[in-house]
């Protein structure tokens, strides 16, 4: 028997064996562990801040699943979260440190980490051929835990020096407040909420353990910054991928 068809007849073997052991998980609680990559962007509510772009974000954690009834379940999830913003200040736009110094063309790169609980309405389908499909909606309070920013300006008017630093800071901590200009704060809030709206499917590998992926829109609806000035709201479209067990 050639190397091929051995591999091949092991392939089958394994599938036929997860198949018949497999059975429908109807457990009253759940418990499950995931990761799940995704894009963040930010959106203004204020004309004098505006979105630069994308960025890259990842959450893991762990989730569980309380029964309501037979295909309805309250969810709940401990995540950690985090999120690379793009920032920029509105470009025609003259901005002044304390020092006196002026700047323009004014972005920031925030990244920020939170720990997230969202709390969900779960509905998923009876299951066929091992598989079953989900949806969920709810809400994620989310905690700030971590922080840095970059910030990149150019010189304008009479100033002839380059910004301070392009290096990471940490945006909530007062002995940074040299990088504030005089008429915007760069302070992050410590709470963000958002309401989560996801769908996917689950496979049942063998008995309770279940193989889980989907995609979710986390929709932020508090401002991210800490400035009364300036309104923005950050985003995230994520895959969903993790296990039951």
């Amino acid at each position: 028997m050639n190397i091929t068809k051995k591999y091949s007849l092991l392939l089958i073997c394994a599938l036929f064996f997860v198949k018949t052991s497999s059975a429908q998980d109807n457990r009253d609680f759940r418990v499950g562990f995931k990761i799940s990559p995704g894009i963040n962007w930010v959106k203004n509510k204020t004309n004098n801040v505006l979105g630069d772009g994308s960025g890259i974000g990842f959450s893991f954690g762990l989730m569980g699943d309380f029964r309501l009834a037979d295909n309805y379940f309250f969810s709940s999830e401990i995540l950690v979260t985090s999120m690379s913003n793009r920032v920029k200040l509105k470009t025609d736009s003259v901005y002044m440190l304390s020092s006196g110094d002026s700047y323009k063309n004014i972005s920031y790169k925030y990244n920020l980490k939170y720990l997230e609980i969202p709390i969900m309405f779960k509905f998923v389908t009876k299951e066929s051929n091992g598989i079953r499909y989900w949806g969920q909606i709810g809400l994620a309070p989310g905690f700030l835990i971590g922080n840095n920013a970059t910030i990149l300006a150019n010189p304008a008017l009479t100033s002839t020096k380059n910004f301070p630093t392009d290096e990471k800071y940490i945006a909530n901590d007062a002995e940074n407040n040299r990088f504030d200009f005089t008429t915007h704060s760069d302070d992050i809030n410590l709470l963000r909420a958002s309401m989560i709206l996801g769908a996917g499917i689950e496979y049942n590998l063998s008995g309770n353990t279940s193989f889980y992926t989907g995609i979710r829109f986390n929709n932020g609806f508090t401002d991210i910054l800490d400035e009364k000035k300036a309104k923005l709201i950050n985003n995230v479209l994520g895959l969903e991928i993790g296990l039951f067990f």
